[in-house]
């Protein structure tokens, strides 16, 4: 099942438009890959059901600075080497068949990383080119330009400046990309915040016709995807944002008039029939990541809530050190509900609410020494004491399951083929 290297990410847009226009609607998935597993088990279902598979990846969660980011300490460059390790085990590339992979980074933008929010606009700017070259020369195949983040006071940035931006920050990519001989890339943009209450259809109208004529002056490519807001949003266990059906309908139907494929952020914990509606209303993505880390979160937890019940104050004390390491060192605030205004010390003594938040957040400290040796220890004891017989898959199951419950909902399944037949009969027409 060799990957396809001839089918750009925009090329799935095209062909996701038409296949609609054909009665057969389908929705693509972007899977952010918190931990390993968030690698393997998209790898393992993209082949069994064959749909393209998207990863997403932020600024933090994969970095090219020193270190890497919080994820496992992936720099752009080992990212993809370690999504090629997993496919090499996997047997991908010696058998028959088609495989679409696509790595992408996610909020590429000023002011978005936890340590960069006070820079002057112009330091900004050069810390987000910097994240863009490192992702051309790791061979990221998308790169979703989001300039939308709230600067530091001494900067003014208004819709223009954003949608300035983004041109300026498309054409460092173009340039850069052809520098360094690759081939074509696809872009995502916004020029709003992509989560919460949903601006008016004309008003996204007018902001991407206004990006998409600065992008032609310049003879830059126009976006493969436009992020717009459908009212959703999470916050920690939940989708608390409302759904927005106008929204929904009406936002893809301006971004296909211009050539350009609708994705919603924030994908997460929506319901299976709200999911259902994705494909009939023309969207053409959605980004998924938090409801998954949390099914992997949970499932942990259960096996150390199993653990304590059996050995008490014995056992590996893996919630207790996960709770502690996600209030020290985890950004949990930015989870909150409205109204919720816990801070660390109050949530030790709120059992309930430090469980949803531990829950919601536990994958940034994953890979902490004392996580991974209690995790071990945890492994070890509920096996010892016959808890559970594998308890990494029984993790594992709870991902695929997490995973799963968007294939059929988006018409996921088989769309590879579809997508490659339908590029190949348009091609050759």
């Amino acid at each position: 099942m060799p990957l396809r290297s001839d089918v750009s990410l925009a090329d799935v847009v095209r062909a996701t438009h038409e296949l609609g226009d054909a009665g057969d609607p389908l929705t693509n998935l972007g899977i952010c890959p918190m931990s390993e597993e968030l690698i393997e088990i998209p790898v393992e279902l993209a082949r069994n059901f064959h749909f393209p598979l998207i990863f997403v990846v932020s600024r933090n969660q994969v970095s090219e600075k020193p270190g890497g980011g919080y994820v496992m300490g992936l720099t752009p460059e080992r990212f993809v080497a370690k999504i090629e390790e997993v496919e090499a085990r996997q047997g991908l590339g010696s058998c028959c068949g088609d495989y679409l992979r696509f790595v992408a980074v996610d909020h590429c933008g000023p002011w978005y990383r936890e340590d960069e929010k006070s820079l002057p606009r112009a330091e900004a700017a050069e810390s987000v080119k910097a994240t863009l070259r490192a992702c051309l020369q790791a061979g990221y195949a998308a790169l979703h330009i989001d300039c939308s983040f709230a600067p530091p006071p001494s900067v003014t940035m208004t819709e223009a400046d954003i949608i300035d931006m983004t041109a300026e920050l498309i054409a460092f990519a173009e340039e850069e990309r052809r520098r360094l001989g690759l081939g074509p890339v696809s872009y995502e943009v916004g020029t709003e915040e992509t989560a919460g209450a949903s601006i008016s259809v004309a008003h996204f109208r007018d902001s991407l016709q206004t990006l998409s004529q600065k992008l032609d002056a310049r003879g830059l490519p126009r976006p493969a995807f436009v992020v717009g807001r459908t009212g959703a949003e999470v916050k920690l266990l939940e989708n608390v944002g409302g759904f927005d059906y106008t929204a929904a309908s009406e936002l893809p139907r301006v971004a296909r008039s211009l050539g350009v494929g609708f994705k919603e952020h924030n994908g997460d914990h929506l319901s299976d029939q709200i999911l259902q509606l994705h494909p009939r209303y023309g969207i053409t993505g959605v980004n998924v990541g938090p409801a998954f880390a949390a099914a992997q979160n949970a499932a942990w937890i259960q096996l150390a809530f199993r653990e304590e019940r059996a050995l008490g104050e014995k056992g590996s004390r893996f919630y207790q050190r996960l709770s502690q390491a996600v209030l020290q060192h985890a950004p949990f605030h930015k989870w909150l509900r409205s109204g919720d205004s816990w801070t660390a010390e109050q949530l030790t003594e709120m059992p309930a609410e430090l469980l949803a938040v531990t829950t919601t957040c536990g994958h940034y400290v994953y890979d902490q020494e004392e996580i991974v040796a209690a995790r071990r220890t945890l492994c070890d004891n509920v096996v010892n004491h016959g808890l559970a017989a594998d308890p990494n898959g029984y993790v594992r199951e709870a991902v695929r399951k997490a995973l799963m419950r968007y294939i059929v909902p988006l018409n996921l399944s088989g769309s590879t083929s579809k997508i490659i037949r339908h590029l190949s009969a348009s091609n050759s027409a």
